[in-house]
């Protein structure tokens, strides 16, 4: 196992912690049955455009620093174009499907697991206000163990606020407990 980037021997602060498994939706270009609409976020920089109903699929493989048995906890960063009323919601679907590694019989071609999650203006939020709305702790789950492929979809299903709709990431928080796992492959961890 290496060593962090300071060089030096790791001690338990520097591994014990939450850390983002981050899918920028640039990387899913091209990835939707019904895609967003890559553009100009109105200051020269660009971003998906969500409307209802639209979608992009973010592939993510879980690595080897993760804490078995505890949970992921998806959520999407976006952003409205114009300032939000008190009340204004914003509702995205997050649906995934996992399966472990290394041909141990879980299947990628099972149906679908989803959730939604809605998030609600307080009317002190401006205009382009960098917004992360994440899953419950109900919706959160297991990712099995390293090497788990999760494929992730993420649809905005609602929003009556008069803005643009922006989104740029659509990560996992996850715990982490080493920086690397013993094995290669199952058993991981001893």
């Amino acid at each position: 196992m290496g060593y962090p980037i300071s060089g030096k021997p790791p001690v338990a602060s520097d591994l014990y912690g939450w850390v983002d498994y981050i899918q920028p939706f640039s990387s899913a270009r091209g990835r939707g049955t019904s895609e967003p609409t890559w553009t100009d976020m109105g200051n020269g920089h660009f971003a998906y455009q969500f409307t209802v109903g639209e979608e992009l699929f973010v592939p993510e493989h879980i690595r080897h620093n993760y804490k078995k048995g505890t949970k992921a906890y998806p959520h999407v960063h976006f952003c409205s174009d114009q300032t939000m009323s008190a009340g204004d919601q914003i509702t995205w679907r997050y649906g995934y499907v996992k399966a472990k590694g290394h041909s141990q019989g879980e299947s990628m071609t099972v149906p679908e697991t989803s959730f939604d999650m809605t998030y609600t203006a307080t009317g002190n939020e401006i205009a382009g206000e960098h917004i992360i709305l994440e899953c419950t702790e109900a919706q959160a789950f297991d990712l099995l163990e390293p090497d788990t492929y999760l494929s992730g979809r993420f649809e905005l299903i609602g929003t009556n606020t008069a803005g643009r709709i922006f989104a740029q990431f659509g990560d996992l928080h996850v715990e982490t407990d080493r920086d690397g796992t013993p094995g290669k492959a199952p058993d991981f961890y001893s």
